[in-house]
């Protein structure tokens, strides 16, 4: 087959790519994302580059997302375009998936544990040296010694240690023991005595949109560095469901599997050049993520979690080798996965909740990681329910005209000044724009809505802002920003699509707290706590959120960010065996419900349709506010 260069500018990139070859694939071995939210079927435009010499082999024309003197000027969509010869690819800034915003150590509080009991240790095994005499076998004379286990395990990476350790350390040696959850013990490592050495865990976050990988001390429990990066696997696709249709066409799954791995052994390579010489010391691996991630990552087949009823082909996952599902560690280092609840509810969120620790206090919690597929539990000491809801990307900019991630060049801030009838932005990195992040669209919806600029349906009030509302392609819009001030040759838009979207994400997570606590006989009114966790929770705007009807109207000091608190409970369970077991209770204790076959849920989310909400009652201060902005 014919093998010829592309190079992507303005990364100034080139590579080798055989006739027939995606785009995007091609980029993505490239190490550049292209977004795709679509998965690469060509529906829903977010993969514009520019073919600016040479040719591809270009599957669509003009039409939906290109127009005529687009296409003209080079402007294809990446997920239809195939190799056909060399080629310069232009990369627009709206098309990128910026991973820079991962590249540096996560900003998160200190992860400790009252008990530090990590499940891998070192013990101190004192041996008879060899003689004349005494001849036996090195393995035999360990076995001796420890006759009072004598079900021991011994991984053959660790035999393979054992004679240099004994010799380097005159029969003097550390053996690193791993307490398998369910009490079996085996011996994965040893060391010279003479050579003290810190033992470590990598925790690990595997998520949607990002992974994130973090050094723990398991002689200090200290936290060491950490490193995210973008899920190797949005090139084919940005939800899970995607990802799963992808799954089941060809090779699919294996070349998802290969993404995430390289996307861990990556954040190993930035750790081991801050911490020198650690990856030999790691001795435990813990991964958090959710049902969908927990399959691709170990390459069973996930296709059953979208097929009615829903059953995922694992909940509860066997402890395996590091080595064997591809990260670049020593052969012997034990994996543990955390354990989901259902399809859509996953070991992220077991996590998440051993990290928020609702499960041994007394109040009435709801705990909330916000994203394509929003999860909630709500519960305390004595009981815990949970449910997946289907949010929709719109949160992480999908399904946005504009939409992208926070990273730079996204508009994160907006305030709209009402008597001169104009706004004004904040962007990340100080930069021209390029788009909407989820957290500046939920500001944007908010400001507008309190302005009068939106009504409660998410419809456009022209009179309110008429020189900034207009006609567009996809019906009404509001001018955010015009061509000559942003980072595109367009201009940036928000649309009545894009309002309506939003509408829809907010009200699946608010019917989903609605339809759990009325589960269980309780309301709004009952909550006591709210904790977020996830990424996104930490750019969150508190009272803009409430405002348009994400979350419930309850006093600010009733709100607790967490953080990555999938990783967060990866670090605990690393640290501790006591929290590993802690999260298999979690687990069992959690009721699982399927919004979607639960009484009452339609209605409560078609309640949900307006800005905040059909009942002014459960957002009394909002809508004041609303009436006196009016006046």
């Amino acid at each position: 087959m014919a093998t010829y260069t592309i190079k992507f500018s303005p990364d100034n990139i080139e590579t080798a790519a055989e006739a027939g070859e995606n785009l995007i694939e091609v980029a993505a071995r490239a190490g550049l994302h292209i977004n795709a939210s679509c998965g690469g079927e060509g529906v829903c435009g977010r993969c514009r580059v520019e073919l600016t010499e040479g040719r591809v082999d270009s599957r669509s024309g003009p039409g939906q997302f290109l127009s005529a003197e687009e296409y003209e000027r080079g402007v294809r969509l990446a997920c239809r375009c195939f190799v056909d010869g060399d080629a310069v690819i232009t990369i627009p800034p709206e098309s990128r998936a910026d991973a820079s915003v991962y590249a540096s150590a996560l900003a998160e509080a200190e992860v400790a544990v009252a008990d530090l009991a990590p499940l891998v240790r070192e013990v101190e095994v004192d041996l008879t040296p060899p003689s004349a005499d005494d001849n036996v076998a090195d393995y035999d004379r360990l076995r001796t010694h420890l006759a009072d286990e004598p079900n021991l395990g011994m991984e053959l990476e660790a035999l393979r240690e054992l004679p240099s350790a004994l010799r380097e350390g005159d029969f003097k040696a550390c053996m690193t023991l791993f307490e398998e959850p369910g009490g079996a013990r085996r011996a994965i490592g040893f060391r010279p005595r003479s050579k003290p050495e810190s033992l470590y865990a990598l925790a690990v976050d595997i998520g949607t949109t990002t992974v994130w990988a973090r050094l723990v001390n398991l002689d200090s429990g200290d936290n060491g560095p950490a490193h995210g990066d973008l899920n190797g696997q949005i090139s084919f696709g940005e939800d899970v469901i995607s990802r799963i249709v992808f799954a089941g066409k060809g090779d699919g799954l294996a070349r998802l599997k290969e993404r995430v791995t390289d996307n861990i052994n990556r954040l190993l390579d930035l750790i081991e050049a801050d911490e020198p010489g650690c990856r030999e010391r790691i001795a435990l691996v813990v991964v958090a993520g959710n049902t969908t991630m927990s399959h691709l990552f170990t390459g069973v087949d996930p296709r059953s979690i979208r097929l009615a009823p829903y059953v995922p082909a694992a909940a509860d996952w066997p402890v395996t080798r590091a080595a064997d599902l591809g990260l670049n560690l020593k052969k012997s280092v034990p994996l543990l996965l955390y354990p989901s609840v259902s399809s859509y509810v996953g070991g992220d969120i077991v996590a998440g909740v051993l990290a928020s620790e609702m499960y041994k206090k007394p109040e009435l919690t709801l705990f909330i990681d916000v994203g394509t597929n929003g999860e909630i539990v709500v519960g305390n000491q004595d009981w815990m329910t949970c449910a997946a809801c289907s949010a929709g990307p719109a949160f992480e900019g999908g399904g946005v005209k504009f939409g992208m991630r926070a990273a730079p060049g996204a508009i994160d801030q907006f305030y709209f000044e009402p008597a001169a009838r104009r706004h004004r932005m904040g962007v990340i990195g100080e930069e021209k724009p390029i788009g909407i992040c989820g957290s500046g669209l939920i500001n944007i919806v908010a400001e507008l809505f309190m302005a009068g600029v939106l009504d409660q349906q998410g419809k456009f009030v022209r009179e309110a802002a008429p020189d900034l509302i207009r006609d567009g392609e996809d019906g009404q819009e509001y001018l955010l920003c015009p061509a000559g001030e942003t980072g595109l040759d367009r201009d940036i838009v928000l649309t009545e699509i894009d309002v309506d979207n939003l509408i829809r994400a907010k009200g699946a997570m608010f019917s989903g707290y609605q339809t759990l606590l009325e589960s269980v006989g309780l309301t709004m009114g009952d909550l006591e706590k709210v904790v977020i966790g996830g990424g996104f929770g930490k750019s969150l705007n508190l009272r803009n959120a409430i405002t348009i009807g994400l979350l419930p109207e309850m006093p600010p000091e009733k709100f607790t960010y967490i953080g990555n608190s999938s990783l967060t409970g990866a670090t605990l369970a690393a640290l501790s065996g006591g929290m590993w077991a802690q999260a298999a209770a979690i687990k069992a204790n959690m009721t699982n419900f399927e919004l979607s076959e639960t009484p009452g849920y339609m209605d409560y989310y078609m309640s949900s349709q307006f800005l905040p909400h059909t009942r002014s009652d459960l957002f009394p201060e909002t809508m004041a506010a609303l009436a006196k902005n009016k006046k």
